[in-house]
């Protein structure tokens, strides 16, 4: 048995592993070109200036070609994404919205400047939205659900969509994490009502901000154009609706400018063509991976058909077990520990505190509707705390060569060897 490097031994690996993240690691020649033509419009306006903008409609429509969505729409940043899509929606004071204790933050207070109530369901060992608890969650109020597919993998689509459609519920699927994942042959975001994505620096397309607001309904996606640009519908999106008259000045509200700019669209034009090389490459070290941990049949490898890849998970069989195998990885020279920011939302003190921008506002201002709502992860969220505590991930990026993987298993095998 080999000494482990955290008692002295020699470890697997002292090189560094390539960038584990997935678009930003394969910027290059391609995005500077798509830039470069932007520099030269001297256009970086999408609608117009003192050339011919076109960057952030080309994105668009190859947004729509790969997905097989009828609408799509470039905003700022995933935040921005999600503002548009509770937005367009129509959801407001009084009305409550799911969403998972273990999340990015965006998913919260998205919600909050609309007035709408977050409400917290548990996860699963998929460290997905658990279907049974979003079902014990809903009230009258419940209006929605934000369905997160956390670090490339699938949420349970198919229980969630069926408890959403028993209780007529509006789903929004956050692809944040997940763009260019799919579910039993079904593309992420495809599937809901209206769906986001990300492309902040970790995702799997970057252009360093901004976002993606997508669906296949005609008054939503009119809603979010007119929310992400102060109320209006420019001429340029015209021909893609079926009834002009939805765009008329008529229909205006206030709005927010969230467009995605030309220099944007412009990286991720560059960057959507290497989705499926990203893709690829990921899945296929994910999947040797996975091959690999048959032989250790106490250890939970997270998966569901049409994982991105990205990030390799195992749920240990205790916290002990999760503390120590992190340790010893790591002194082997893998990176091993969280791939992401995310958290259990319910610990974090501004939300049980309930605090907002100003304190008279809706949801928890004095007489709104959330203004007694209480946030206790022990007692909501039973679940979350001890399936976080025993997960460990090992990100995965498009530079990943076999040696490297292969040094993953060797060290997996070493660290095993020695419990």
């Amino acid at each position: 048995m080999e000494k482990l490097a955290l008692h002295g031994g020699t470890p697997v690996r002292t090189a560094p592993f390539p960038p584990q993240m997935p678009g930003a690691s394969l910027l290059g020649s391609e995005e500077l070109k798509e830039i470069t033509d932007v520099i030269f419009a001297k256009s970086p306006f999408r609608f117009y200036g003192i050339g011919q903008p076109g960057k952030a409609a080309a994105f668009e429509a190859e947004v729509r070609r790969r997905l097989g969505v009828r609408f799509a729409l470039g905003v700022s940043s995933g935040s921005a994404a999600l503002l548009c899509a509770v937005a367009a929606l129509g959801l407001g004071p009084g009305d409550e919205v799911i969403i998972p204790s273990f999340s990015w933050y965006s998913d919260y207070c998205a919600l909050l400047p609309f007035g709408v109530t977050p409400v917290f369901a548990d996860i699963g060992d998929d460290l997905n939205l658990d279907p049974a608890d979003v079902e014990r969650k809903i009230t009258p109020r419940t209006k929605a659900v934000i369905i997160v597919s956390y670090q490339g993998c699938p949420a349970k689509m198919d229980a969630l969509l069926e408890v959403a459609a028993h209780h007529h519920l509006l789903v929004i699927e956050d692809c944040a994490q997940a763009f260019g994942g799919s579910y039993r042959g079904r593309r992420l975001g495809t599937m809901g009502d209206v769906a986001i994505a990300s492309f902040q620096t970790h995702k799997t397309l970057t252009s360093g901000e901004g976002g993606l607001f997508f669906t296949n309904n005609e008054d939503y996606f009119v809603r979010a154009v007119r929310y992400h640009d102060l109320g209006a519908v420019r001429p340029f999106f015209l021909d893609q609706l079926s009834d002009p008259e939805k765009a008329a000045p008529s229909g205006r509200f206030p709005g927010l400018q969230l467009r995605m700019s030309e220099l944007q669209a412009a990286c991720l034009l560059g960057q959507i063509r290497k989705l499926d090389a990203i893709l690829d490459t990921c899945r296929a070290h994910h999947a040797k991976l996975r091959r690999h941990m048959e032989r250790y049949p106490e250890i939970k490898v997270r998966y569901e058909d049409g994982d991105c890849g990205i990030a390799f998970i195992l749920l240990m069989p205790t916290e002990r077990d999760a503390e120590r195998f992190a340790r010893a990885m790591q002194a082997e020279g893998i990176p091993c520990g969280p791939t992401s920011a995310c958290c259990n939302l319910m610990r974090e003190d501004f939300i049980q505190d309930r605090r907002m921008v100003h304190p008279l506002l809706p949801p928890f201002g004095p007489g709104c509707p959330g203004e007694s709502a209480v946030y206790a992860p022990d007692g909501d969220c039973t679940h979350t705390d001890s399936i976080l505590s025993r997960f460990v991930a090992i990100g995965i990026g498009p530079l990943f060569t076999d040696g490297d993987i292969d040094d993953i298993i060797r060290a997996i095998d070493k660290v095993l060897a020695a419990e």
